[in-house]
């Protein structure tokens, strides 16, 4: 389960539905659900409101959004990816 689904599933068993989880972190209910299946990006201030809103770490939250928003087909892309997937893990160990 992606990262993202886990923040979702948490929020739900907190909120006690999507659709509350949707109205505390102030997003439309449709999104919650497309962000589930993959059909919309959740950006990296949804990304970090959700986190905060389970009481999980919005910084770490927020890179994995960057990270997902990057276009892995240039080699930039390759290299900011890596760059940020290296900062999150050093982030994790604080």
């Amino acid at each position: 389960m992606s990262q993202l689904n886990v923040l979702i599933e948490k929020g739900k068993d907190i909120y006690g539905s999507y659709g509350a989880l949707a109205e505390a972190i102030g997003v439309p209910n449709t999104h919650i659900s497309m962000w589930k299946a993959g059909k919309r990006y959740c950006s990296p201030p949804d990304r970090a409101a959700l986190a905060s809103a389970v009481d999980e770490d919005p910084t770490e939250a927020t890179i994995e959004a960057v990270i997902e928003g990057i276009n892995l087909e240039s080699p930039q892309g390759k290299r900011a990816t890596h760059a940020l997937q290296v900062a999150l893990s050093k982030i994790k160990k604080l």
